[in-house]
């Protein structure tokens, strides 16, 4: 009777730490690019990887 419930506390752990994983990962990268912008921006370029963000509306 407690193995199950062992098993869904261990279950239930193991996917919110991997929720945290991917949560500080896109966290990490968002601050990453605005760091990247900043730093052209000061240097006065544009981002090179602009255009091939841009998306056509159709």
């Amino acid at each position: 009777m407690q193995l199950p419930i062992v098993l869904g506390l261990v279950a239930l752990v193991l996917a919110v730490a991997a929720l945290v994983v991917v949560l500080e990962d896109r966290r990490a990268a968002k601050r990453a690019a605005l760091q990247r912008k900043a730093r052209l921006a000061r240097l006065g370029e544009v981002d090179p990887l602009a255009p091939g963000r841009l998306h056509v509306d159709r």
